[in-house]
């Protein structure tokens, strides 16, 4: 039996990337300051992705047209997925949350909860204001964890995980309800960790992430 009352709280960061340590550094004390123990789930980078063919990525659809996804967002895709596949074989409920993922009040009671999402951003570009911000904070039970992963592998990607976590959880809902405004995702000087290919953010990489390593593998 599923115990609904209990969850573990896993972020996702990179070790030996500078920016995602920095970020960590400042977020966590943020959960650790209301007693929310952190599980640091490293996470899946360019490099990594030799290994991975669980998913298959169409070309990326946005606004400013049509592209390949990046490295990095794929990678981000299977940082996401892995730990879907981690609440679904547990068979405890789990958040999510990313190393730029700064709490702001003390999470809600998720009884009688599906699923939540609990992050939002402060744009400084675009439309700006707080927006609902899905990939840096959600709860979700192993029910919604199978469905996550069922449709994900279901047919190719064209879209990022941040966009698809939200069509899963009813965004047009959960902007109604306006309660994600537990967790901030901070941005510090446009220091961004994902190549999203934005004008208005600075992508940082670490060498071995420009290197194609499926073709030296073979």
């Amino acid at each position: 039996m599923i115990n609904y009352d209990t969850y573990d709280i896993h972020m996702i960061v990179m070790s030996k990337h500078p920016i995602s340590q920095m970020y960590s550094r400042i977020t966590i004390p943020s959960w650790e300051k209301l007693n929310y123990k952190i599980n640091l789930f490293e996470a899946v980078t360019p490099k990594d992705l030799y290994k991975k063919t669980k998913l298959d990525f169409a070309m990326k659809e946005s606004k400013s047209g049509v592209r390949p996804f990046t490295g990095t967002e794929k990678a981000v895709w299977y940082s996401h997925f892995e730990l879907w596949c981690l609440c679904a074989t547990k068979h405890t409920p789990i958040v999510i949350i990313e190393h730029d993922s700064l709490l702001k009040k003390e999470l809600p009671d998720f009884k009688g909860h599906g699923y939540k999402l609990l992050s939002y951003m402060d744009r400084d570009f675009g439309p700006k204001g707080k927006a609902l911000a899905a990939g840096s904070g959600y709860y979700i039970t192993p029910e919604l964890a199978h469905r996550l992963i069922a449709l994900a592998v279901a047919s190719e990607i064209d879209q990022n995980s941040d966009g698809f976590i939200a069509s899963v959880c009813n965004i047009k809902k959960q902007h109604q309800m306006r309660d994600y405004f537990y967790i901030e995702q901070i941005n510090i000087d446009g220091l961004n960790t994902i190549d999203h290919k934005n004008p208005n953010r600075n992508y940082v990489g670490l060498d071995y992430e420009e290197i194609d390593i499926s073709s030296i593998h073979g």
